[in-house]
């Protein structure tokens, strides 16, 4: 491997690690510095990776293996980290520890199989050959593997759940983590190689591949928005619509414990054995009357208020104008579209933009002037959601447009 990239990639991510911990822009603080803790565990495994082939393993026996069981905090911190950014009340609770058991495990292997041992021999640094070394080199590639499944998986139901609060998610859906998360997935590829096929050309593009996360990382965590920038108060409420919020169990008829339903009522388990007590579903939290008189106030804010032309628009904003909750406000756009939050915004937004294409305004703007006019916030949304609803581009409808009207 190439011995300068190693250090630096060692360097760069040990400092990334400290800026994430110490974020400038004081965003997601928690979830920063979970992450700060993953980036620095990758410098330290590339540290290791320094003393294997420097030798200097030889001399620093405990330090060596310090850093190879820090390898196995790797994965979870990352996951750990996506959870604190995508849950907005998230909080450690016991049964997180359990994500760092592979790590007590591995340290109790290397003490109860090489105690006594004051240093560690040049064939097992060298060909990897100890007792616990398949814990590092086998099992440790497929375990991040998992967590990255687990991680893609949290953050495209992020993506998904946005849409019940915002109607913007461009900028706070976390697609850099994602795009992050196909880099790391290249580098399992490339560490699973190592262990299997030992293919020289592919190992020897690891560091390479590494240096790309690390400035792609870099770049993007100093960029980042605050996920759910809404005010304290609403925080709760927004976790509950998202259904993110850690339920209490509570007492059933049967005496056992059973989690609070949802919305619908479903519940999910018991804690105390098979009998799952009976709750009842919610009632609706909006009357028909009620309903009826806020479906007119909510048309009027978009109709003739127009607040759909505000490029950062969330439900906060609308529960607040209506003068309710932010539940009330999530129930009833549900309950009188169908649609979430995002789609019923964008409808109008498109509605809007149609209107400005098939107009004089079209000589005026550019596809871009008239996405914001519209109340987007890019262009490339814009594109997506107008041919998403209409079924052609912008650009195509507004050439049907002049087309009709020859």
């Amino acid at each position: 491997m190439n011995l300068f990239l190693i250090c630096f990639v060692a360097g760069a991510s040990i400092l990334l690690s400290f800026l994430l911990f110490f974020h400038p822009m004081q965003q997601n603080v928690t979830a920063n510095r979970w992450l700060g803790f993953f980036v620095f565990i990758m410098g330290c495994a590339f540290s290791s990776t320094y003393l294997i082939i420097t030798e200097s393993a030889l001399s620093n026996s405990f330090l060596f293996k310090s850093l190879n069981s820090l390898q196995f905090l790797l994965a979870p911190s990352l996951y750990i980290s996506i959870l604190y950014f995508v849950h907005p009340t998230k909080v450690f609770r016991p049964i997180d520890w359990l994500h760092f058991i592979p790590f007590v495990v591995y340290v109790l292997a290397e003490s109860t199989w090489n105690h006594g041992e004051e240093s560690i021999s040049k064939s097992s640094i060298l060909n990897i050959n100890s007792e616990v070394s398949f814990l590092v080199r086998d099992i440790l590639p497929f375990l991040t593997l998992f967590y990255i499944i687990k991680s893609y998986l949290a953050l495209a139901k992020h993506s998904t759940k946005l849409k019940l609060i915002s109607s913007t998610i461009n900028k706070v859906n976390l697609g850099w983590l994602v795009q992050f998360l196909f880099i790391l997935l290249l580098t399992v590829m490339i560490w699973i190689n190592d262990a299997l096929f030992e293919l020289p050309l592919v190992t020897e593009a690891t560091p390479f591949v590494y240096t790309a996360s690390v400035f792609f990382l870099a770049y993007f965590s100093i960029r980042q928005r605050s996920i759910f920038a809404f005010k304290e108060k609403d925080i709760r409420d927004i976790s509950d619509v998202l259904n993110y919020e850690d339920h209490e169990p509570v007492e059933s008829e049967s005496g056992t414990f059973a989690d609070v339903a949802n919305d619908s009522g479903v519940i999910k388990s018991d804690t105390e054995g098979p009998a799952v007590g009976i709750v009842k579903p919610k009632p609706k939290r909006l009357s028909a009357g009620e309903i009826a008189k806020l479906s007119v106030q909510l048309n009027s804010l978009m109709e003739h208020d127009r607040l759909f032309l505000d490029n950062d628009l969330n439900l906060a904003t609308v529960a607040e104008k209506l003068g309710v909750s932010i539940h009330e406000a999530s129930f009833l756009i549900n309950e009188t579209t169908n649609d979430n939050f995002y789609t019923f915004i964008n409808k109008y937004r498109v509605a809007e933009a149609k209107k400005l294409l098939s107009s004089s305004k079209m000589k005026e703007l550019n596809i871009l002037g008239i996405a914001f006019a519209s109340g987007f916030n890019s262009k490339t949304t814009f594109n997506t959601t107008f041919k998403k609803m209409v079924g052609i581009s912008p650009s195509q409808y507004s050439k049907e447009q002049k087309n009709q009207h020859k």
